[in-house]
C-alpha cells in the first residue's frame, strides 16, 4: 500500500462490504497521495466478463462512475498524509463478476488525454504485482458463496510428505541426509499409516505439495498434472484419496499459483523462445539476478504473470482436475499475497461454480484488516495473527494469559464475517513448538489445549503431537523445522494422548465446533500479581451445551475460584445446580467441586482443565 500511494493512488482491492452479495451496492475504497496534484479519480467498469477501460472520467468499455473525495489525514499504516476517496458500483445479480479499473488525474492536464503528466492509475507501483498498461484490473464476484459445511467440523493433520514415511516395501526414511535433501517419504507410507492418522481423531489430511518438483518441498512446480516420481503416481494419489473418503477423511491439496520451476515447460520454452505463446507467462529481461522475476529472488522459483489470461486458464484447470478426476476436497493455497485479488477472484470463481464444497485455505501472512479484503475470493484464511499470539503465550512465554484473553476479544471486530478460518501452532515455515519452548512438553501440552478448544478449524503438523522438534536453529532456512517424523518408541506417548483426548473432546462436544467463547472472571486465591496474570478461563457456549476451559500458565499452582452460575447466566445459560460437573480433560473424568453455584478447583503449573456435565 505503502508503494502505491508514493506513486500517487492507492486501492489494495479495498471493497465494502468484503464479499458482496446480490442486490448490495459495492463502496470502492481508494487513498491518493496528498503531495500530489490528484483532484479527480474516476472508476470504470464492467459486467459481461470484458477488459474495461477508460482516461481521465471517460470510458471507453464498460461504465463509469467518479470517486467522492474525503478529508485528508494522517494515515498510521503508511505514516503518510493521505486523501480518502470512495466510490459506489451498482448492485449486481448473483453470480455477476465485475472487473474495474481507476485513475487520478489533476484537472490541469484533464483537456490533454495523450500528457502522461498529472494521471496515475490504481496500484501501478506495487512491488509484489507487475504494472499494467492502462492501469491495473480489478475484481470481485457477486455471489453467496459460503465455506464449506464441513470445514467448521474439521480437524486438519498437516503431512510433509517427504518426511513423514515409506512404505514398508520401500527404502527407508533417510534421516542422515541433507536437510535440504530427499528424506524419501512417499505417498504409499502416507497410506500406509491412515490406520495412525485416524486414530489420532483427526478427519482432514493436508498434503504438502505432490507435483512434479526438482526440490524435497515441492514448492516450485514442473509439472501441475502429474504426481512427482518420487513420491508415487497419479494412481497412488487416486488411492491415498478413495482410501482417505471411505474412513471419512478429507484430503486437500497443496497448490503454488504464484511461481513455478525453472524446469516447467513452459519456462524452459519461454526462456529459450521469444516468439513462444509461453514467453509472456513470466516477466523475463532485466531483472537481477536471474534475468527474469523469482519468487525471493530464488533462482529456480520463477514467477508467473498471473494476470494473463493463459496463465489463469491454465491454473484453473489445473486445480480443477485434481477436484474433478481424483475427487480432492479443497486446496490450501501458498503464497496468497503474489498474485492479483482479482486472480483470486477469478480462480474461487471457477472452483465454486462446479465444486461448491470444495474448500480454499488461503496462506495470508498480512495483519487482520488485509486478510479480510480476501473474503470472498477464498474461503478461509490461516490465522497467523492467532498463532503469533499462542506462541508468544506458551512458547515464549514474552506475554502473559491474560495479555492472550484480552488480544481474543479485542480483535474480534477485525475477523471477516464470512470467512473461516484455520488455527495452528506451528507448521513447516516456522520453528516447530517444542524448539521455542525449549523442549518443555508441558508447555506444548498447555498450548494445545488452549489451541483445540478456541474457535477456528485446528491444524495439527506433523509429529507435534508425539514430541517431534528440530535439531538446529535457521534464521531463513525452513528445513530444520521439517525432519523425519518420530515413530514407535520415539514418540511421547504421553503427549500423543494429550492430543488424542483433545481432539475427540473436539468432535464430541458441539461447543466447541460451533460456540461462542466468553472470556469470565477468575479469582486464584492467594496469589502473587504475577501469577494473577498467567490464569484465565473461558467459556464456549453453545444452545444447550457449555465447556469451562481453565487454564494456568504460571509456574506455581493456583487454587481457582469461578462464579460459574453467574458468568452462565450473563451468557443467557442456566446452571443446573443438581448437575454434577467433570474436568473432561482428566483421564479419570474427576469432578469439580460447586458450591451454590461457585466453581472451585486447583492447578498445578503449566496446566488445565476442561470442565462440562
Amino acid at each position: 500500500m505503502r508503494a502505491a500511494l508514493q506513486d500517487g493512488l492507492a486501492h489494495g482491492s479495498r471493497i465494502e462490504p468484503h464479499d458482496p452479495v446480490p442486490g448490495i451496492p459495492v463502496t470502492l475504497l481508494f487513498s491518493t497521495n496528498t503531495d500530489l496534484p490528484i483532484e479527480c479519480v474516476a472508476v470504470y467498469y464492467t459486467t459481461d466478463g470484458s477488459v474495461p477501460a477508460g482516461a481521465r472520467g471517460v470510458a471507453s468499455n464498460g461504465n463509469v462512475v467518479m470517486a467522492v473525495a474525503g478529508e485528508a489525514a494522517y494515515d498510521a499504516q503508511t505514516g503518510m498524509q493521505v486523501r480518502y476517496w470512495r466510490a459506489m458500483l451498482p448492485a449486481q445479480s448473483d453470480g455477476t463478476l465485475v472487473r474495474y479499473r481507476a485513475d487520478g488525474w489533476s484537472e490541469e492536464t484533464s483537456h490533454n488525454p495523450a500528457d502522461s503528466r498529472g494521471h496515475w492509475f490504481a496500484d501501478n507501483d506495487d512491488p509484489i504485482n507487475l504494472p499494467t498498461p492502462g492501469g491495473r484490473v480489478f475484481a470481485y464476484a457477486v455471489d453467496r458463496w459460503l465455506p464449506p459445511e464441513w470445514f467448521a467440523e474439521a480437524i486438519i493433520y498437516h503431512v510433509f510428505v517427504d518426511r513423514f514415511h515409506a512404505a514398508h516395501d520401500e527404502p527407508a526414511l533417510r534421516a542422515d541426509s541433507p536437510i535440504t535433501g530427499f528424506f524419501g517419504g512417499t505417498l504409499r507410507g502416507v497410506l500406509e499409516k491412515l490406520d495412525y492418522i485416524q486414530a489420532l481423531g483427526v478427519n482432514c489430511i493436508w498434503l504438502s505439495p505432490i507435483f512434479e518438483s526438482p526440490v524435497y518441498h515441492g514448492y516450485n512446480p514442473s509439472d501441475y498434472y502429474n504426481v512427482a516420481r518420487h513420491y508415487g503416481t497419479n494412481e497412488t494419489i487416486r488411492q491415498l484419496i478413495d482410501e482417505a473418503h471411505r474412513r471419512g477423511m478429507r484430503v486437500m491439496l497443496d497448490f503454488v499459483a504464484n511461481h513455478t520451476s525453472d524446469e516447467h515447460p513452459a519456462f524452459v520454452e519461454a526462456r529459450t523462445d521469444p516468439d513462444s505463446p509461453q514467453f509472456s507467462w513470466y516477466a523475463i529481461g532485466d531483472w537481477p539476478p536471474h534475468g527474469y522475476r523469482s519468487y525471493a529472488l530464488v533462482k529456480d522459483m520463477p514467477e508467473l504473470v498471473t494476470e494473463h489470461p493463459d496463465v489463469q486458464r491454465y491454473l484453473c484447470d489445473a486445480v480443477l482436475y485434481w477436484l474433478r478426476e481424483f475427487g480432492a476436497d479443497g486446496v490450501r493455497l501458498d503464497y496468497v499475497p503474489g498474485p492479483t485479488h482479482a486472480f483470486w477472484t477469478l480462480f474461487q470463481r471457477e472452483i465454486k461454480r462446479s465444486f461448491p464444497q470444495a474448500l480454499t485455505l488461503g496462506e495470508i501472512t498480512s495483519p487482520l484488516p488485509e486478510i479480510a479484503n480476501y473474503a470472498g475470493r477464498m474461503d478461509a484464511f490461516m490465522d497467523f495473527p492467532l498463532t503469533k499470539m499462542l506462541r508468544r503465550t506458551f512458547g515464549l512465554r514474552t506475554a502473559s494469559l491474560a495479555d492472550l484473553l484480552t488480544y481474543l476479544d479485542e480483535r474480534e471486530p477485525e475477523l471477516p464475517q464470512h470467512m473461516g478460518r484455520a488455527t495452528l501452532l506451528d507448521n513447516h515455515d516456522m520453528h516447530r513448538f517444542l524448539w521455542l519452548a525449549g523442549g518443555n512438553t508441558a508447555q506444548l501440552k498447555l498450548a494445545a489445549t488452549c489451541h483445540l478448544t478456541l474457535e477456528g478449524t485446528p491444524i495439527i503438523y506433523y509429529g507435534t503431537e508425539v514430541g517431534l522438534s528440530q535439531y538446529s536453529d535457521a534464521h531463513k532456512e525452513n528445513a530444520y523445522a521439517r525432519p523425519a517424523m518420530l515413530w514407535d518408541e520415539r514418540q511421547d506417548t504421553s503427549l500423543l494422548e494429550h492430543y488424542r483426548r483433545l481432539i475427540a473432546l473436539r468432535r464430541q462436544h458441539r461447543a466447541l465446533l460451533y460456540g461462542k467463547r466468553i472470556n469470565i472472571a477468575v479469582g486464584v486465591l492467594d496469589a502473587p500479581d504475577e501469577l494473577q496474570q498467567q490464569v484465565g478461563a473461558y467459556l464456549r457456549c453453545h444452545e444447550h451445551d457449555f465447556l469451562l476451559v481453565v487454564l494456568n500458565n504460571g509456574q506455581q499452582p493456583a487454587r481457582i475460584r469461578i462464579p460459574l452460575a453467574e458468568q452462565l447466566a450473563s451468557a443467557g445459560m442456566h446452571l443446573d445446580a443438581e448437575q454434577p460437573l467433570y474436568n473432561v480433560l482428566s483421564a479419570e473424568q474427576q469432578q469439580v467441586s460447586l458450591v451454590k453455584g461457585i466453581l472451585e478447583c486447583e492447578l498445578e503449573p503449566l496446566d488445565a482443565a476442561v470442565i462440562g456435565a
